[in-house]
Protein backbone atom coordinates (compact mmCIF):
# COMPACT_ATOMS: atom_id res chain seq x y z
CA UNK A 1 0.00 0.00 0.00
CA UNK A 2 2.73 2.56 1.07
CA UNK A 3 4.42 1.44 -3.04
CA UNK A 4 0.71 2.57 -4.46
CA UNK A 5 0.12 6.00 -2.56
CA UNK A 6 4.12 6.67 -3.54
CA UNK A 7 3.75 5.61 -7.12
CA UNK A 8 0.38 7.96 -6.99
CA UNK A 9 2.13 10.73 -5.63
CA UNK A 10 5.00 10.98 -8.07
CA UNK A 11 3.05 10.60 -10.72
CA UNK A 12 0.96 13.50 -9.70
CA UNK A 13 4.51 15.79 -9.33
CA UNK A 14 5.61 14.09 -12.32
CA UNK A 15 2.15 14.85 -14.28
CA UNK A 16 1.69 18.50 -13.18
CA UNK A 17 -0.93 17.63 -10.60
CA UNK A 18 0.07 19.61 -7.83
CA UNK A 19 1.44 22.99 -8.03
CA UNK A 20 4.98 24.80 -6.36
CA UNK A 21 4.14 25.49 -2.42
CA UNK A 22 1.15 23.17 -2.51
CA UNK A 23 0.47 21.14 0.93
CA UNK A 24 -0.44 17.84 1.16
CA UNK A 25 -2.24 17.16 4.41
CA UNK A 26 -2.08 13.43 4.90
CA UNK A 27 -5.62 13.22 6.24
CA UNK A 28 -7.02 14.58 3.09
CA UNK A 29 -5.05 12.52 1.08
CA UNK A 30 -5.25 9.44 2.50
CA UNK A 31 -9.02 9.51 1.90
CA UNK A 32 -8.63 10.09 -1.29
CA UNK A 33 -6.44 7.17 -1.70
CA UNK A 34 -8.77 4.70 0.12
CA UNK A 35 -5.91 4.08 2.57
CA UNK A 36 -4.98 4.38 6.25
CA UNK A 37 -2.71 7.19 7.32
CA UNK A 38 0.16 5.28 7.72
CA UNK A 39 0.89 3.77 4.44
CA UNK A 40 0.57 7.40 3.06
CA UNK A 41 2.77 8.71 5.69
CA UNK A 42 5.56 6.53 4.60
CA UNK A 43 5.34 7.19 0.78
CA UNK A 44 5.38 11.13 2.06
CA UNK A 45 8.58 10.33 4.14
CA UNK A 46 10.06 8.32 1.21
CA UNK A 47 9.19 11.81 -1.12
CA UNK A 48 10.88 13.86 0.82
CA UNK A 49 14.04 11.59 1.67
CA UNK A 50 14.43 11.98 -2.32
CA UNK A 51 14.32 15.76 -2.03
CA UNK A 52 10.78 15.84 -4.42
CA UNK A 53 8.54 17.20 -1.40
CA UNK A 54 9.57 19.16 2.05
CA UNK A 55 8.65 19.36 5.54
CA UNK A 56 7.09 22.67 6.74
CA UNK A 57 6.93 23.75 10.33
CA UNK A 58 3.92 21.92 11.34
CA UNK A 59 5.39 18.24 9.52
CA UNK A 60 3.08 18.67 7.21
CA UNK A 61 4.40 17.16 3.39
CA UNK A 62 4.72 20.76 1.25
CA UNK A 63 5.87 20.67 -2.76
CA UNK A 64 9.05 22.66 -2.76
CA UNK A 65 9.83 26.19 -4.08
CA UNK A 66 11.47 26.81 -6.66
CA UNK A 67 14.20 29.61 -6.73
CA UNK A 68 15.65 31.03 -10.00
CA UNK A 69 19.08 29.18 -9.06
CA UNK A 70 17.78 25.60 -8.17
CA UNK A 71 15.31 26.06 -11.49
CA UNK A 72 18.99 26.62 -13.92
CA UNK A 73 19.95 23.66 -11.47
CA UNK A 74 17.06 20.96 -12.10
CA UNK A 75 17.41 22.29 -15.86
CA UNK A 76 20.76 21.23 -16.38
CA UNK A 77 20.21 17.85 -14.68
CA UNK A 78 17.17 17.30 -16.88
CA UNK A 79 19.11 17.75 -20.29
CA UNK A 80 21.96 16.42 -18.96
CA UNK A 81 20.20 13.02 -18.07
CA UNK A 82 17.95 12.87 -20.92
CA UNK A 83 20.48 13.59 -23.76
CA UNK A 84 21.97 10.47 -22.57
CA UNK A 85 18.62 8.29 -22.05
CA UNK A 86 17.85 9.92 -26.21
CA UNK A 87 21.21 8.84 -27.36
CA UNK A 88 20.69 5.32 -26.52
CA UNK A 89 17.03 5.21 -27.47
CA UNK A 90 18.34 6.79 -31.18
CA UNK A 91 20.17 3.40 -31.58
CA UNK A 92 17.71 0.58 -29.99
CA UNK A 93 14.31 2.28 -30.44
CA UNK A 94 11.80 -0.01 -32.68
CA UNK A 95 9.25 0.98 -35.12
CA UNK A 96 6.04 -0.16 -32.59
CA UNK A 97 7.47 2.46 -29.92
CA UNK A 98 8.26 5.04 -32.39
CA UNK A 99 4.66 5.18 -33.46
CA UNK A 100 3.09 4.66 -29.64
CA UNK A 101 5.85 7.54 -28.84
CA UNK A 102 4.47 9.82 -32.14
CA UNK A 103 0.80 8.71 -30.36
CA UNK A 104 1.44 10.43 -27.28
CA UNK A 105 2.99 13.65 -28.73
CA UNK A 106 -0.31 13.55 -30.84
CA UNK A 107 -2.70 13.22 -27.90
CA UNK A 108 -0.61 16.20 -26.65
CA UNK A 109 -0.95 18.42 -29.43
CA UNK A 110 -4.56 18.18 -29.32
CA UNK A 111 -4.43 19.26 -25.51
CA UNK A 112 -2.66 22.50 -26.89
CA UNK A 113 -5.53 22.97 -29.25
CA UNK A 114 -8.35 23.05 -26.59
CA UNK A 115 -5.96 24.79 -24.52
CA UNK A 116 -6.61 21.61 -22.08
CA UNK A 117 -3.41 22.85 -19.70
CA UNK A 118 -3.82 19.76 -17.20
CA UNK A 119 -3.33 17.71 -20.14
CA UNK A 120 -0.61 19.41 -22.12
CA UNK A 121 1.54 18.98 -19.08
CA UNK A 122 1.04 15.72 -18.23
CA UNK A 123 0.71 14.59 -22.48
CA UNK A 124 4.39 16.01 -22.09
CA UNK A 125 5.08 13.84 -19.17
CA UNK A 126 4.35 11.20 -20.86
CA UNK A 127 5.89 11.75 -23.42
CA UNK A 128 9.53 12.37 -21.77
CA UNK A 129 8.32 9.50 -19.74
CA UNK A 130 8.48 6.93 -23.19
CA UNK A 131 11.99 8.05 -23.80
CA UNK A 132 13.31 7.06 -20.93
CA UNK A 133 11.58 4.18 -20.98
CA UNK A 134 12.84 3.47 -24.80
CA UNK A 135 16.27 3.86 -23.76
CA UNK A 136 16.30 0.93 -22.18
CA UNK A 137 18.81 2.44 -19.37
CA UNK A 138 16.75 1.97 -16.16
CA UNK A 139 18.71 3.25 -13.32
CA UNK A 140 19.49 6.73 -15.68
CA UNK A 141 15.85 6.46 -15.85
CA UNK A 142 15.11 6.21 -12.69
CA UNK A 143 16.60 9.11 -11.50
CA UNK A 144 15.59 11.08 -14.39
CA UNK A 145 11.79 10.58 -13.05
CA UNK A 146 12.93 11.44 -9.40
CA UNK A 147 13.89 14.95 -11.41
CA UNK A 148 10.78 15.11 -13.34
CA UNK A 149 9.02 14.71 -9.77
CA UNK A 150 10.49 18.62 -9.52
CA UNK A 151 10.32 19.74 -12.89
CA UNK A 152 5.97 18.08 -12.71
CA UNK A 153 4.66 21.42 -10.41
CA UNK A 154 6.92 24.00 -12.68
CA UNK A 155 4.09 23.63 -15.44
CA UNK A 156 1.56 23.67 -12.83
CA UNK A 157 3.21 26.51 -11.22
CA UNK A 158 2.52 28.74 -14.46
CA UNK A 159 -0.94 27.91 -15.19
CA UNK A 160 -0.78 29.09 -18.46
CA UNK A 161 0.00 27.60 -21.43
CA UNK A 162 3.60 28.28 -23.38
CA UNK A 163 3.32 30.76 -26.25
CA UNK A 164 2.51 29.79 -29.71
CA UNK A 165 4.87 28.87 -32.56
CA UNK A 166 4.77 30.87 -35.51
CA UNK A 167 3.34 28.80 -38.84
CA UNK A 168 5.74 26.24 -39.97
CA UNK A 169 7.62 25.79 -37.58
CA UNK A 170 7.67 22.20 -36.17
CA UNK A 171 7.43 21.11 -32.69
CA UNK A 172 10.70 19.83 -30.97
CA UNK A 173 8.77 16.51 -30.33
CA UNK A 174 8.41 15.91 -34.17
CA UNK A 175 12.39 16.92 -34.64
CA UNK A 176 13.03 14.75 -31.95
CA UNK A 177 10.77 11.51 -33.15
CA UNK A 178 12.30 12.09 -36.52
CA UNK A 179 15.94 12.22 -35.78
CA UNK A 180 15.10 8.58 -33.78
CA UNK A 181 13.27 7.26 -36.55
CA UNK A 182 16.86 8.18 -38.53
CA UNK A 183 18.70 6.37 -35.80
CA UNK A 184 20.55 10.00 -35.53
CA UNK A 185 21.36 10.52 -31.22
CA UNK A 186 23.22 14.22 -32.52
CA UNK A 187 19.76 15.08 -34.14
CA UNK A 188 17.75 13.65 -31.24
CA UNK A 189 19.97 15.42 -29.03
CA UNK A 190 19.56 18.74 -30.92
CA UNK A 191 15.91 18.31 -30.50
CA UNK A 192 15.86 17.77 -26.86
CA UNK A 193 17.70 20.57 -26.23
CA UNK A 194 15.83 22.81 -28.55
CA UNK A 195 12.76 21.56 -26.34
CA UNK A 196 14.44 22.20 -23.31
CA UNK A 197 15.27 25.43 -23.51
CA UNK A 198 11.96 26.31 -25.51
CA UNK A 199 10.52 25.28 -21.79
CA UNK A 200 13.20 27.22 -20.28
CA UNK A 201 12.17 30.32 -22.36
CA UNK A 202 8.11 30.01 -21.51
CA UNK A 203 9.01 29.04 -17.48
CA UNK A 204 11.67 30.76 -15.98
CA UNK A 205 10.04 34.31 -15.89
CA UNK A 206 6.80 32.71 -14.50
CA UNK A 207 8.84 31.74 -11.30
CA UNK A 208 7.48 34.42 -9.04
CA UNK A 209 3.68 32.92 -9.14
CA UNK A 210 3.98 30.35 -6.82
CA UNK A 211 1.40 30.00 -4.69
CA UNK A 212 1.72 28.91 -1.03
CA UNK A 213 -1.46 28.68 -0.28
CA UNK A 214 -3.26 25.67 -1.38
CA UNK A 215 -3.95 22.05 -0.05
CA UNK A 216 -4.69 18.56 -1.43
Amino acid sequence: MSADAYEYIRSGLIRSRYRVGQRLVLRPLAAELGLSPTPVREALLRLVSEQALDLNDRNTAVVPDITPASFREIHRLRVDLESRLIQAAALRATPEELDALSDLHERFQQACARQDEGMMAAGNADFHAMLATMADLPLTANILHNLWARIGPLYALARTAPPARPPGVPHPHDELIAALRAHDPDAATRALIADADYARSWIEPLLPLADAGSTV
